[in-house]
């Protein structure tokens, strides 16, 4: 009877023992998955009447002048005094990659003859005249945009006598026609430059891509699309117009809560890089993010509704905690083990254990779960010596099915958002629009704050720039 009493004794002072179990080991979490590339274009439309227009504001007084310039008199070298003064509006057409312009004027031309040692005289003369010129546009790395002016001047005669020598102005536009057309190019080239100004829109382009764009209401969601480079195509003519496409690439991604904070200063415009077909589309990464405190409430809330059976014995979880590590997440668990024979919870034994598993994410059915739950092996090793019942890996395969967390609505709904707030326009000056044709299978990850499950939203995007805002 003693030995009976003994026992009993024995039971219940190992019942009632309480464990703690080291801290276990751990690594930083993994990194976040990286962000893909997608590409912005915008394209720069100018039409080429509005080139015309600018060009004839642009030269209502003169078009060029000529002052004490020498030029070759056939016989000798004279000194060429001369005003270009436009006559009709200036015609401007974009084709096959060229400006075709089309300038009437007039010319006023003094020539002076000075032998110095027997005669000097002047003659005047006015003309009448057409230039006809094309134009190429290149644009070079640093965003300046170099015109290339040539073409023909035709004139009407307009003698000119200089005592004996006897010529018209057009023969002596001929003989000096590379020195004397130049003047007239040149004036055209430096209008040309100052009308088509993709530098001023390529550094609005950049500035506006740094502002978040809202994405979603509930929860807050805004895309925030990191601009990297800004490429830029050769100037073209399309319909009339010369037209300059500008791509940006950028590392979008949508970022949940409140509105993300704009940089302290703005990069300067880069270089321009090599264009390539952006094509519009676009790829940007959508979070979701279960915080870990969520997580351990509703697996909490679980436990308390239907505490789990091991061995026969109830196993009551008083807190949870998710701890990252970087090949797994860590379960802290503090719990009680309840004896059958005991109703006043009185000889539980309690104490604060770890165990380790691999969070993934099950596309089917939407979920988030901890997979192949086992032990810490300082939690293991403890457990082996204060209580050989809750060895094994018995708890972990109990707890695992109440760590699975459903986030299918929460992806649905952000989804739903996205893609209507995608649909309609956004921003002034630069305008974004677009349309998202599908949406990735999710990708877990796990950071500090959480479970996060990371898909991809893939579309098509259009942008237009309007600088009057």
């Amino acid at each position: 009877m003693r030995a009976a009493h003994f026992s009993l004794l024995v039971a219940i002072g190992l019942s009632a023992c309480g464990f703690n179990a080291p801290a276990p080991r751990r690594t930083p979490p993994p990194p976040a998955p990286p962000i893909p590339l997608s590409t912005i274009s915008a394209t720069i439309v100018v039409p080429a009447s509005t080139i015309a227009a600018t060009l004839n504001a642009n030269t209502r007084s003169q078009i060029a002048r000529l002052k004490n310039e020498p030029v070759n008199c056939e016989i000798t070298t004279c000194k060429l005094n001369l005003v270009a003064t436009r006559t009709g509006d200036i015609a401007v057409k974009a084709e096959r990659g060229q400006l075709v312009i089309s300038l009437p004027f007039t010319l006023r031309a003094q020539v002076g003859l000075d032998t110095h040692f027997f005669f000097k005289t002047k003659a005047r003369t006015d003309a009448t005249g057409v230039v006809e010129a094309r134009t190429i546009v290149v644009l070079t790395r640093d965003w300046r945009l170099e015109p290339h002016t040539f073409g023909s001047v035709a004139l009407s005669r307009g003698v000119l006598k200089l005592g004996p020598l006897k010529m018209t102005l057009t023969d002596l536009w001929n003989h000096n026609s590379e020195h004397l057309s130049k003047p007239l190019f040149a004036a055209l080239d430096k209008h040309i430059a100052s009308d088509i100004k993709v530098k001023r829109e390529a550094e609005q382009l950049w500035a506006r891509a740094f502002r978040p764009v809202r994405a979603g209401k509930s929860p807050q969601a805004w895309l925030v699309l990191s601009p990297q480079q800004v490429a830029v195509s050769a100037p073209q003519t399309v319909n009339d117009a010369v037209v300059i496409s500008l791509a940006l690439d950028v590392r979008a991604r949508v970022v949940l809560g409140n509105p993300p904070a704009m940089p302290q200063k703005i990069p300067p415009l880069p270089p321009s890089a090599p264009y390539h077909a952006a094509g519009n589309r676009f790829s940007f990464a959508v979070p979701v993010l279960l915080p870990y405190g969520e997580a351990a409430t509703l697996a909490l809330e679980r436990l308390e509704r239907k505490p789990l059976r091991v061995r026969g014995m109830t196993v009551k979880f008083r807190e949870l905690r998710f701890i990252p590590s970087g090949q797994d997440v860590i379960v802290q668990a503090h719990f009680c083990v309840a004896q059958s024979w005991d109703f006043t919870g009185w000889f539980d034994s309690c104490g604060i254990g770890y165990l380790r598993g691999v969070p993934v994410f099950d596309a089917k059915a939407g979920t988030v779960r901890i997979a192949g739950m086992h032990y810490d092996i300082a939690t293991a090793n403890l457990l082996l010596s204060a209580m050989r019942a809750l060895a094994g890996d018995e708890l972990g395969k109990a707890l695992a099915p109440k760590l699975v967390f459903n986030v299918t609505k929460d992806i649905g709904k952000l989804q739903d958002e996205i893609r209507a707030s995608i649909a309609k326009p956004k921003g002034r000056g630069l305008v974004i629009a677009g349309h998202v044709d599908s949406f990735g299978a999710p990708v877990l990850s796990w950071t500090k704050d959480g479970f996060l499950a990371s898909f991809s939203a893939r579309g098509s995007v259009k942008t237009s720039v309007n600088l009057s805002h």
